[in-house]
């Protein structure tokens, strides 16, 4: 074989007790649920890749490895192997087609499959010795071909003939590994070492990725502007890139021997770290300090584990790889999967107000994103104490008996576990009004809604429109009665006892 991509880590059938220090919050371990994919009957099953809600690998049934496709669970499980193939694997999976080798004729065969073992195509260009296919972005396939006994990496569109060389120049071996649909990544040898490398579909296009200090490196999986992979420093580190060699980010997180990173979605990266000889399936975002180790999701008797492939349905995150069963003595696939995490956001910005002292005052402010919500307003950036007045803490802020103390700035944050926002500021003006009775609610201030000494038709039909609204913190010029000692103050709601008030007000007027 050219290549042999996302072999199981030497270390992954050694044993280690799970170690405390790695256990994930339980908070956060809730998210997860790990499915094990490994099909009825299998020796040995291996989940390389995943694309929306599918996998991609290879299970060994009947001591023969099998090309394999999976869509979330062990039954679902499609033998891929094509007629005639003494053994297959899939490294790859993106919307319909799946990629990998078949052995058919003793020869390694790029291979394209569309979810059945009978779609298999030979992408095994003419001229070639052998060839295998690693990534698809679901248009286009990369891998690696052997022509002239030197493995060049490839790009395909479907068929043997759309074969193009990416080998660049005074390379004397490369291999690509994974493709976006406009770049493509992999591997380039040059003076005898391995760096890390990007094209855009042609040879030329050739970027080197290789860090400045690193002895070798290589770029396994691309996903929207991100690369990442492995450099060699000091140790073999998990590896981001942004599209150059100055671009380069070590995962590495402190504490582990090596480190490797396999796939990324454009945003979070997957791979495994290694720790006192043992492997544990990884997921980053970006930064080393972000790294979350996925093998502690798992039950005691998984040793070791990987993780190798990243996808998302839109609702679902997906994240492939394996594990060794200690029980069993078998490498599983698994699958890890947590619904999609959307941060907090403000759908609806409190509102200013301006309240008469001894009025009452509501904030309303409106979340979106996952799951439940937390809430704390603000006074002037300071938070509002809740021990004094509990509905700082929820999403509708309500001031009692107000006075000229309680006139400010009012903003509210929101969070939920995927992060936290701070509203708008709503500013607070209290007023002294002079009304002549609580009937006069209308007809003064620029705008008309504040008492103005008189009682007239003005007042009649304010006080009509807002009952008929019957939300005090939309419009509280209904709002005339049920609170205060005299049951004549405003209290935050309306109803029938504001009706009463108001009529018999009316009639008696100022």
């Amino acid at each position: 074989m050219i290549h042999i991509r996302k072999s199981i880590p030497q270390t992954l059938t050694a044993t280690l007790p799970v170690l405390a220090s790695f256990l994930l919050a339980s908070s956060a371990c809730a998210q997860w649920t790990v499915t094990n994919l490994r099909p009825a009957g299998s020796a040995e099953s291996i989940a390389l890749a995943g694309g929306g809600a599918q996998q991609a690998g290879y299970a060994i049934i009947g001591g023969i490895q099998r090309a394999g496709l999976w869509n979330g669970t062990a039954a679902s499980w499609v033998n891929l192997n094509p007629f005639g193939s003494t053994q297959s694997k899939a490294y790859g999976t993106s919307g319909a087609q799946q990629v990998g080798v078949a052995i058919v004729g003793g020869v390694n065969r790029a291979s394209l499959w569309s979810g059945t073992a009978a779609s298999w195509v030979n992408l095994n260009p003419a001229g070639s010795t052998q060839s295998e296919a690693y990534g698809t972005d679901g248009t286009q396939q990369v891998g690696g071909v052997s022509v002239g006994g030197v493995g060049r990496a490839s790009l395909w569109s479907g068929t043997a003939a759309s074969w193009v060389d990416l080998h660049p120049a005074g390379a004397t071996l490369s291999y690509a590994l994974d493709t976006n649909g406009s770049q493509q990544v992999g591997d380039v040898f040059v003076d005898g070492g391995s760096r890390a490398s990007l094209w855009s579909g042609t040879a030329a296009s050739w970027v080197d990725l290789h860090p400045a200090g690193a002895v070798e490196s290589e770029a396994a999986g691309i996903g929207g502007d991100q690369q990442v992979g492995f450099a060699i420093v000091g140790g073999s580190h998990a590896s981001l890139w942004s599209g150059t060699a100055a671009s380069w980010v070590d995962l590495h997180p402190a504490g582990f021997s090596d480190s490797f990173a396999s796939s990324t979605n454009g945003t979070q990266q997957v791979g495994f770290v290694s720790v006192v000889g043992v492997s544990r399936a990884s997921l980053w975002s970006g930064t080393a300090a972000s790294w979350v180790d996925l093998h502690a999701l798992l039950s005691a008797e998984y040793s070791s584990s990987a993780a190798y492939g990243i996808s998302s349905d839109g609702t679902t995150l997906y994240i492939t790889g394996f594990g060794f069963n200690d029980l069993t003595f078998v490498v599983e696939a698994l699958l890890w999967t947590r619904p999609l995490c959307t941060a907090a956001s403000i759908a609806t910005q409190p509102q200013a107000a301006t309240i008469c002292t001894s009025g009452t005052a509501t904030f309303l402010v409106v979340a979106s994103g996952s799951g439940s919500f937390t809430y704390r307003w603000h006074k002037d950036t300071v938070a509002i104490d809740t021990a004094t007045n509990p509905s700082a803490a929820t999403q509708t802020l309500t001031l009692t008996s107000i006075g000229p103390a309680d006139a400010g700035s009012y903003d509210c944050t929101v969070g939920n576990t995927c992060g936290s926002t701070i509203s708008n500021p709503a500013a607070l003006t209290v007023i002294t009004c002079g009304g002549c009775s609580l009937a006069d609610v209308a007809g003064g201030g620029d705008m008309g809604n504040l008492p103005d000494g008189t009682i007239d038709g003005s007042d009649f039909i304010a006080f009509v429109n807002s009952f008929g609204i019957g939300d005090a913190a939309v419009d509280p010029a209904a709002d005339v009665a049920g609170g205060g000692d005299d049951g004549l103050q405003p209290d935050g709601t309306i109803d029938g006892s504001d009706f009463i008030a108001f009529i018999n007000a009316f009639a008696v007027g100022c």
